[in-house]
């Protein structure tokens, strides 16, 4: 009896580890210190492995952080391009060790006490080609992804101080914390050396996760980091011109291309991925055969990447009837988009969400052109899909056709409109002048939270009991004001520096709301005691500029009235006064300093009924001779927009500048819902040596939408 791409019965002593395993060994390598005589001074021999990894696409070796980094890479022989660190590779049927060049690691450095932090990854660039296999990774976003056994391959030390290659079997039993750790079943024994080596779903036949640790006697054996994790590669800055602009686009496109060629090449004789999984059956009543499957990636795999997260989850969501709300990474490319539609419910059939998928992929906008000849190539292989199905009804196919053609009409549309442009005080431009920095800040691209803008939340609650502690949850929120939690953590130790967990989720949460030259803003919710924290100046990583000049802060109070001094009448004011300088006229009102002197604020009668229009502004600090509770009292009297500036080790004594600079900014702003934009382009400007806008150092902005409490605010008005 035979079985081919359209399914069939199956050999009951089949065993789907027989059909990979070679599959997955082949693909597997050792890594250890770069090989002697790669200078040209002879082979030397191969040292003992720091662990093993495995090819995911031509020339890119995928493993642990741990590995790759291990030892530290102290050696100047042992750096290479751009001081990144060398490492030596052993590839099944390469008779020499080979370089290869680590171009990404997360986390960069062990921070020390016990297993490396997740996601525990690392991408190694083949520096010397040679032949090799590739393994084929899982496109689907699962927390465990299977109930069946799963496979490790890697090395271990045998008795007699040889290494041998070595796999496994075991089952997942859960998961660890909330980054994507599996933990594995302790089955079979995950020996020292393993580490690095792909974990393999034996029933779909796929690669889903890395192996990390073994775990000690008696206990699991051991936890693997989720393939997922890839999604972590750095966002690419600044835009997007070419694939190789982003790594993770770069490295999943050439993993897709090549599997596909490997499918269309009769010439091929060695069993493929493809081949592996139709004899274990791998698509068994999905929408697509592995044929179809591998075929339609590598067209997806043609296509520039989507021109954002933010886009890829709106088209998933038309399409699922729900936005992506994980707190694993986001999908960020066509192949992970694909992933989300298996197992769709809610009465739409998985072949007809596959089929509009590919369709929009191929007619959405894109980030940089497209061969025409590739979407030609997608669109037809859509359309021969639907047409060769004998489920799918008439009217889907005819529906299809109509959807496509209206979809290349309003892009076509979207490219010739006139308006689209791209601001230079948004993307850095190397020539500054003042006046630019406020040209046309009241645009249509301009950052306007109170038009329903996505933003991202940090909370810092500092522990009550224990002193220089907090708790911290990132949040991102979506147009509608939705929250979706993206992580958290407790009993974190500062918050003068973000730990690299908070840095994960600072990033990932930009990610899925961050367009192009239109970063989402950060909204950081603080107690007043925390006010002055300049979380703007926090970088996500060594050699990554602010945060602050790099998109919109703006900062909210947790506790910004206390429950006795709030009435309706003052909740009715704050909302009087956001409504009012959001729908246009701002007067910008320094409270605290007249002649460059300190003055004691208004008093509360005085505050309370001043002009709606009016923006507060607060020239001094306690250390200047201001009010130590000014910041509190005029919170406290109805406004949610508040300008002010923090002592700064240079800050000027004469406060001219200050006020001629903040009364422009307000007063060009035009309305409140560009100053968060405002403030950035300045923060921007400071950080490349503008001199002009020197004033505006520790400039802070209260920017607290008073109709949109914080979660967990004890506040009678419902969050839209």
């Amino acid at each position: 009896m035979t079985w081919g791409d359209t399914g069939g019965a199956q050999p009951l002593d089949v065993d789907p580890f027989e059909t990979l395993a070679p599959l997955a060994a082949a693909a597997t390598v050792r890594i250890h210190e770069p090989p002697t005589g790669y200078d040209g001074t002879g082979d030397g021999p191969v040292s003992r492995p720091w662990g093993s990894g495995f090819f995911i696409a031509p020339d890119w070796v995928l493993t642990c952080a741990h590995v790759a980094l291990r030892g530290g890479g102290g050696g100047s022989r042992e750096r290479g391009e751009g001081g990144r660190r060398e490492v030596g590779l052993t590839v099944r049927g390469v008779e020499r060790a080979v370089r290869g060049l680590v171009e990404w690691a997360q986390p960069e450095e062990h921070p020390g006490g016990g297993l490396w932090p997740a996601p525990d990854l690392a991408l190694i660039r083949l520096l010397e080609p040679v032949p090799h296999s590739c393994a084929w990774l899982t496109e689907r976003t699962a927390k465990v992804f299977t109930r069946s056994e799963v496979a490790f391959f890697g090395c271990a030390e045998a008795g007699d101080g040889l290494v041998e290659d070595i796999s496994g079997r075991c089952s997942i039993r859960g998961e660890l914390g909330s980054e994507g750790l599996l933990k594995l079943g302790n089955e079979d024994e995950v020996p020292e050396g393993a580490s690095g080596g792909p974990v393999v779903d034996l029933r779909r036949g796929e690669v889903i996760g890395v192996l990390k640790a073994r775990r000690s006697v008696g206990r699991d054996g051991g936890l693997a980091s989720s393939i997922v994790q890839l999604r972590r590669l750095p966002s690419p800055v600044g835009q997007v011109l070419d694939e190789h602009d982003d790594l993770y686009q770069s490295v999943l496109h050439a993993h897709d291309r090549h599997h596909a060629e490997r499918h269309r090449d009769a010439q091929v004789t060695d069993r493929t991925w493809t081949d592996a999984q139709i004899e274990v059956r791998a698509t068994a009543g999905r929408a697509l055969t592995p044929g179809q499957r591998v075929e339609l990636l590598g067209l997806l795999a043609e296509l520039p990447p989507p021109v954002s997260t933010r886009r890829l989850d709106e088209m998933l969501t038309a399409l699922r009837s729900r936005p992506y709300e994980g707190t694993l990474p986001a999908p960020r490319g066509w192949r992970d988009g694909l992933g989300l539609l298996y197992d769709l419910r809610q009465g739409v059939t998985e072949l007809e969400a596959v089929l509009r998928y590919a369709m929009y992929a191929a007619t959405a906008e894109r980030p940089f052109p497209a061969s025409p000849e590739v979407e030609s190539r997608l669109l037809d292989w859509v359309n021969s899909t639907a047409a060769a199905s004998a489920e799918l009804p008439r009217w889907f196919r005819h529906n299809l056709r109509a959807e496509q053609d209206a979809r290349l009409w309003e892009r076509d549309d979207a490219v010739s409109d006139p308006l689209t442009r791209v601001d230079p005080a948004i993307t850095g431009g190397a020539l500054w002048e003042l006046g630019s920095l406020f040209e046309d800040t009241g645009s249509a691209d301009g950052p306007a939270e109170h038009e329903g803008r996505p933003y991202v939340l940090l909370e810092i609650t500092p522990r009550a009991w224990e002193h220089g502690r907090y708790d911290w949850r990132v949040c991102a929120a979506r147009t509608t004001g939705e929250l979706t939690s993206v992580d958290e953590d407790f009993r974190a130790i500062g918050p003068d520096e973000p730990p690299e967990r908070l840095r994960v989720a600072l990033a990932e949460a930009f990610r899925r709301g961050d367009e192009p030259e239109q970063p989402v803003a950060l909204h950081v919710a603080l107690p007043y005691a925390l006010l002055g924290f300049p979380v703007e100046e926090w970088r996500l990583a060594p050699d990554a500029g602010r945060l602050g000049e790099q998109r919109p802060v703006v900062v909210r109070c947790t506790n910004p009235v206390p429950d006795a001094e709030d009435n309706e009448e003052l909740r009715a004011l704050r909302l009087s006064r956001w409504a009012k300088i959001h729908a246009g006229r701002m007067e910008p009102d320094i409270l605290d300093c007249v002649d460059t002197r300190a003055r004691p604020l208004p008093q509360p009668a005085g505050l309370l009924g001043r002009d709606p229009a009016a923006v507060p502004v607060m020239c001094h600090t306690p250390a200047t001779g201001g009010e130590p509770a000014a910041l509190h009292r005029v919170m406290a009297s109805g406004y949610n927009v508040i300008l002010w500036r923090r002592d700064t080790t240079d800050r000027e004594r004469n406060c001219e500048d200050f006020h001629r600079g903040v009364t422009r900014t307000v007063d060009t702003a035009g309305e409140a819902g560009f100053l968060p934009a405002a403030l950035w382009r300045l923060r921007a400007a400071h950080g490349l040596g503008v001199p002009d806008v020197s004033w505006s150092r520790g400039l802070s902005l209260l920017y607290d939408d008073p109709a949109r409490p914080l979660p967990g605010a004890d506040d009678p008005l419902e969050t839209p």
